[in-house]
């Protein structure tokens, strides 16, 4: 399942980190930190939060509501408190959340996290999606304006993505993977397709070239 996203058109809200830190609009972090919990009947708990704030960049009040967009998701739940109902979900979906409000210059928790019961991993893209409310604060009307900032969260639990190109499996591509994908193409080790840059279904020196520009950055 898939998303078109809109680019950003409305500057008013930004991303936060655990550490205080923006975190930039179309951003991927990947997630790996494990917490578990044990409650009083020994039931074992493992979740892995992502610690996203929302900040109010501005000086005026502003609406807005979250467009969510799971990917993927191996196993478990995952959850979103936003405004302040939390809603759970256990498959690929793409739903908007309520309006809400936050204040001027306001730092709000956006509380998401999945909760794994086994190894795998699940995908999550966070998009704000500015408002315009009109009636009360008890009874109001949202209008959609624009989108604001994005953000995707990879989270791993006890697995690694595959990078295209890293034969040692190391997590990155490097002189290793180059002599890796020579060996292949002279047959003296098995092919692996990983190194098939160009998706030719072959390993050969357009392959190699790909992977030593890639290494340089190229």
């Amino acid at each position: 399942m898939g998303m078109t996203l809109t680019a950003q058109t409305y500057d008013y809200f930004e991303f936060v980190d655990k550490d205080g830190n923006v975190v930039p609009d179309g951003t991927t972090l990947t997630l790996t930190e494990v917490t578990t919990e044990e409650d009083v009947f020994g039931e074992v708990t493992t979740t892995m939060f992502a610690n996203l704030k929302v900040r109010n960049k501005t000086s005026d009040v502003r609406y807005l509501r979250i467009n969510l967009l799971i990917d993927r998701i191996d196993n478990g739940d995952y959850q979103l408190c936003f405004p302040m109902a939390c809603k759970t979900y256990d498959y690929v979906t793409n739903v908007v959340t309520e309006g809400g409000i936050i204040m001027a210059n306001e730092l709000k928790d956006l509380q998401t996290e999945w909760v794994p019961e086994a190894e795998g991993g699940c995908d999550v893209t966070l998009t704000i999606e500015v408002l315009n409310m009109s009636g009360t604060i008890t009874n109001p009307t949202y209008t959609y304006l624009g989108d604001g900032p994005t953000v995707t969260l990879h989270f791993r639990n006890g697995i690694q993505d595959e990078v295209k190109g890293d034969a040692t499996g190391d997590g990155q591509v490097d002189i290793a993977d180059v002599n890796a994908a020579i060996d292949m193409m002279l047959g003296k080790t098995a092919v692996n397709m990983i190194v098939d840059m160009n998706d030719d279904d072959n390993v050969d020196i357009a392959d190699i070239n790909a992977l030593i520009d890639m290494m340089l950055g190229k």
